[in-house]
């Protein structure tokens, strides 16, 4: 809907000539402003709950601008429809009154001369969102040589994926298998386990080449500019989407390098555009074919978990701010007027430095950064290079700009080099064409959804060229999120009631503002972890009444109301980890010992579930909460009913559920 189209640039970039770039712009959006900032709405939200209200604010513009217009869209939506709302060009806010507490809403605010747009931003807002408690499979798909090497420091890499609240799966392929093999051996995990979230190539997972980049409409140049480097380009999005149809069968020899030529047959796909939906939140960790870094790829990749591992658990302290180093001049693509878009939503405007890009990394741990400029292979002009990281760090989450490097799959690629610096650098992204949408962070979401949202955008959101290109990939883990909480620590997990039931005792959280703790409980390592107490609570001890028969897992997750310059949302830290085992079931008396159950089928649901159970007593009670922990629906089972009770769901909002069945906590997904 919202586009900004430049004509493919020709200009002059490290040892390389490129074409001079003349500007040209789909629909409004007009590019006649001075700084990149002033291509976007500098907005950032103040949220009210009594009476609930979201208050969008800017600075004020001195001249130029007649009219502010607000949309507003359903998370999912993918149109923003009708105006919500307006405002004159001298008001710095607006207020969004028909709002309710818990639920998101995305927008999009124009700044308008007359008719002519003049910038955009998005903003991804609510108030106090709910916790989330599961966030679903993630399948890390591992080279069989490195898992090999590092198998106790990638049991720690999928605990602390874990601890995030995700299942996590694992898979080794080859080096020398096809990528054909490796996307077959992906869609069999993601049938058996009933769909997975993420994907996570760890290592030099064969990489998929596809495109047609020079040869079709509107791909009459390659990403970067250069014709010299048409063809095909890594495309990892091949692994995520779920089409059969991809061909094998074009000509295209203009490309310099012998990876980016394409001809029949030679393994190399032809589509150029993202033939289908990317399904998974999805990032490469390829620490390979750095040999500018004194490590082996053995070595930068446990250096890599360890610096994945600090930042989760808030043993690296971050500072919320992002750095924008733009070396382009503004009329050569306003590059850098997604960082100024971006950062704005996650930090606010005065969150927002203007320098040095290595300087200011290397003085503080800094969130975020972007860089841009002229580039090779390895070097990213007056920004940094590949050497740049062995003495320097970016920011924990990178994007960098320029010719060539975006090309990843190559020796010392400069889009790889942050994640094997010593510190920081746990993400990276080639972010210019197109621009890239990380807005959504400031509310929780992980840097993968942002990488999902720009690898599917055509139509929503700005960006200024190659939208929906096989080329956009994330390097490095895409389930890692902005907000990071320091767990509890010392949990300990003691039998009690002759081995029936279970205690478990923490030690607080060192985090300002802990609101109290969630105690989540699963039937295996790694799986899915279920809370067990509907609310957080500020008892640092839990007892679990009825355990599993056997081995129990448990995990102790501090929550506090995390407020960002787009928000607010209820967030938990990463869990703490307790395991036990020679656990019995719960004595009913001394002579009769069972093992207490409860289950929910189906599970997801649309109208009715049936809850079964073992532990039934006449007039007990059962209570399903919303995330909120309000009380939505109470059913008592008729007199002398035994397992098998019915509960009509159906005027339920679709959403997680908890349902309580004396001290028994199941939860259950209404569709």
């Amino acid at each position: 809907m919202f586009s900004i189209n430049y004509v493919k640039p020709k200009y002059i970039m490290k040892k390389i000539v490129l074409l001079n770039i003349v500007l040209a712009t789909l629909l409004m959006l007009h590019l006649q402003a001075q700084t990149n900032s002033d291509y976007t709405v500098q907005t950032r939200v103040v949220v009210n709950t009594s009476p609930p209200s979201i208050s969008i604010r800017w600075p004020k513009i001195a001249t130029g601008v007649t009219a502010y217009n607000i949309y507003r869209k359903e998370k999912t939506d993918q149109s923003w429809g009708n105006i919500l709302g307006s405002t004159l060009g001298t008001d710095t806010i607006w207020t969004d009154t028909q709002v309710k507490i818990g639920e998101t809403y995305e927008y999009n605010i124009q700044k308008l001369n007359g008719t002519t747009l003049l910038g955009i931003s998005y903003l991804l807002s609510g108030i106090e969102i709910p916790v989330v408690h599961s966030r679903g499979k993630a399948l890390i798909v591992v080279e069989a040589g490195l898992a090999s090497a590092i198998p106790n420091e990638l049991k720690s890499f999928m605990a602390d994926i874990n601890a995030d609240g995700w299942e996590v799966l694992t898979t080794q392929v080859s080096k020398s298998d096809s990528i054909q093999k490796v996307k077959r051996e992906i869609k069999r995990k993601d049938l058996e386990v009933g769909g997975i979230n993420a994907l996570i190539l760890l290592g030099h997972i064969p990489v998929p080449y596809s495109g047609n980049f020079g040869k079709i409409e509107h791909f009459r140049f390659p990403p970067d500019g250069h014709v010299e480097h048409s063809g095909c380009w890594p495309a990892d999005v091949y692994y995520a989407v779920d089409y059969d149809q991809w061909t094998d069968t074009i000509t295209n020899i203009d490309a310099t390098r012998i990876e980016n030529k394409n001809i029949p047959g030679d393994g190399k796909l032809d589509q150029t555009r993202t033939p289908a939906k990317v399904n998974y939140l999805m990032g490469r960790i390829d620490l390979s074919n750095l040999p500018a870094f004194p490590l082996s790829e053995v070595e930068l990749t446990k250096q890599y978990i360890k610096k994945a591992h600090d930042f989760r658990f808030k043993i690296t302290k971050t500072v919320e701010k992002g750095v924008i180093d733009d070396r382009f001049a503004v009329t050569q693509g306003a590059y850098g007027s997604q960082a100024w878009r971006n950062f704005a939503a996650m930090f606010g405007p005065q969150q927002i430095i203007q320098g040095d890009l290595l300087q200011h990394c290397d003085a503080q741990n800094l969130l975020f950064a972007y860089g841009a400029g002229g580039g090779t292979y390895t070097d990213c002009g007056r920004v940094c290079s590949t050497d740049s990281f062995l003495r320097h760090k970016g920011a924990i989450f990178n994007m960098i700009f320029g010719s060539n490097f975006g090309d990843w799959d190559n020796k010392n690629n400069l889009l790889r080099a942050p994640l094997a610096a010593k510190e920081n650098g746990l993400t990276n992204a080639w972010s210019g064409r197109p621009h890239w949408q990380n807005h959504a962070m400031a509310l929780g979401e992980p840097v993968g959804y942002s990488a999902q949202l720009t690898q599917n955008n055509l139509n929503t959101y700005t960006y200024n060229d190659a939208a929906n290109a096989i080329h956009i990939a994330l390097m490095g883990d895409p389930t890692l999120r902005l907000h990071m909480i320091a767990p509890p620590s010392n949990v300990t997990a003691t039998p009690i009631s002759n081995n029936t039931m279970v205690t478990l005792n923490w030690l607080p959280s060192i985090e300002p503002g802990i609101l109290g703790y969630y105690i989540y409980h699963s039937e295996y390592p790694f799986g899915t972890y279920l809370p067990l107490n509907i609310n957080p609570q500020l008892a640092l001890n839990f007892t679990d009444s009825f355990p599993n028969n056997g081995n129990n897992f448990y995990q102790v997750k501090a929550v506090k109301l995390t407020t960002s310059a787009s928000g607010s949302y209820f967030n938990t830290s990463h869990g703490a980890s307790i395991s036990i085992g020679n656990i019995i079931g719960n004595p009913v008396d001394v002579d009769h010992v069972i093992q207490a159950y409860l289950d929910i089928v189906p599970n997801p649901a649309t109208s009715v579930i049936t809850m079964n159970t073992n532990y039934n007593i006449n007039d007990l009670t059962t209570h399903i909460y919303n995330q909120l922990g309000q009380l939505v629906i109470s059913k008592k089972p008729y007199l002398n009913q035994l397992n098998n009770i019915d509960i009509n769901i159906s005027d339920l909002k679709a959403g997680l559920y908890f349902l309580k069945y004396g001290t028994m906590i199941k939860t259950f997904v209404k569709l």
